[in-house]
């Protein structure tokens, strides 16, 4: 591979020309700097970034830490990292912890996961990274953060327990009370909920801003319309039959797998969808739009979860401090779809 030597001695100048030319730095004409970069690629010349990195201390470049690249939000929050790093004129490296697949959670198998946290701090560390990202599966805190001294620090779709470091989420609470208010505005009073499991904040949370959109509407919240899923495809189908008994002309599934369950119930049984029960999910997966009826569901925003992410740590890292502190909540956004196109049969 060629050096900044073997330039040099193509051209007919020192190294110390050949340097600044390829860093953008001194007085050098026109002539010579062509000349220079001209040589640099016929001789397919390659920069040593990590000798780079070492001399000026910043490698333009962001570590991000993911709990779980399987999980359906990763994804569309590395794009937006992605983008906004591009945008920026940063890189990125990548470490997917595999929690899910190694059934360690982030907040009961504290010791384990601080081992496998640990691990991956420290190759980003030795990789000169500038800043890192934590990625988590779900809005949990944070319990564990290694010593990372000055290196800037962002969680993403979790929170840390350190308040000083930036976390930006989704307001789960405002997306159930849009749900209720939009199920409320299109008639329906009597509205079943499929919660995910008890303890999960995402459950809580959504179901808390359910209940404020009934208060609001002046109607009272009956707790025997409300059922507990796990968040799985035949929670939604077990539970559909008892709020159905209950008489709910609408159920809110507070994801779109439990709602998926749902419409299996519903198909063998002769009710349709749309027609003699409206139905909401929420997260907007891809199943969502194939489905049939499709289904109306919440839309949370990764994309821009990853970008306001990205934005706020390269903000860190040179020296601009973010507006935006503390826990960052972005709204999510009502996709209306044919499942809660109501219509009553004569």
């Amino acid at each position: 591979m060629a050096n900044l030597k073997d330039i040099a001695q193509k051209a007919g100048v020192s190294v110390a020309t050949v340097s600044k030319v390829l860093n953008g730095l001194g007085n050098i004409s026109q002539e010579t700097t062509e000349q220079i970069l001209s040589i640099a690629k016929e001789l397919n010349y390659r920069p040593n970034l990590y000798a780079r990195n070492l001399k000026t201390r910043q490698s333009r470049t962001i570590g991000i830490i993911t709990e779980d690249m399987t999980v359906f939000n990763a994804p569309p929050i590395i794009d937006g990292i992605g983008a906004c790093c591009e945008k920026r004129g940063y890189h990125y490296l990548l470490e997917n912890l595999r929690l899910n697949k190694l059934g360690i959670s982030p907040v009961l198998d504290v010791n384990d996961h601080s081992v496998i946290v640990n691990e991956a701090v420290d190759f980003m560390m030795s990789m000169q990274v500038d800043g890192l990202i934590y990625l988590g599966c779900h809005s949990h805190k944070v319990l564990h953060l290694p010593s990372i001294g000055d290196t800037q620090f962002v969680c993403t779709y979790c929170s840390c327990t350190d308040s000083s470091v930036p976390s930006v989420l989704y307001d789960d609470k405002k997306a159930g009370y849009d749900v209720a208010k939009y199920l409320i505005k299109e008639g329906h009073t009597i509205i079943g909920v499929i919660t995910g499991p008890a303890m999960s904040v995402h459950s809580i949370n959504r179901l808390t801003g359910y209940q404020e959109a009934l208060y609001d509407a002046g109607l009272r919240y009956n707790p025997k319309l409300t059922v507990c899923g796990d968040w799985s495809r035949d929670s939604g189908y077990s539970l559909a039959e008892q709020l159905l008994q209950s008489g709910v002309t609408a159920i809110f599934a507070q994801n779109d797998i439990m709602a998926m369950g749902v419409i299996d119930y519903c198909r063998q049984n002769n009710i349709e969808i749309g027609c003699d029960l409206a139905l909401i999910g929420f997260d907007n997966r891809e199943i969502s739009t194939v489905c049939r009826p499709t289904l109306s569901t919440i839309e949370i925003p990764l994309f821009d979860i990853g970008h306001t992410s990205a934005s706020i740590l390269i903000d860190n890292i040179e020296g601009k401090p973010s507006e935006l502190t503390g826990e960052i909540m972005l709204e999510c956004s009502v996709i209306e779809r044919e499942s809660t196109n109501y219509r009553k049969k004569d």
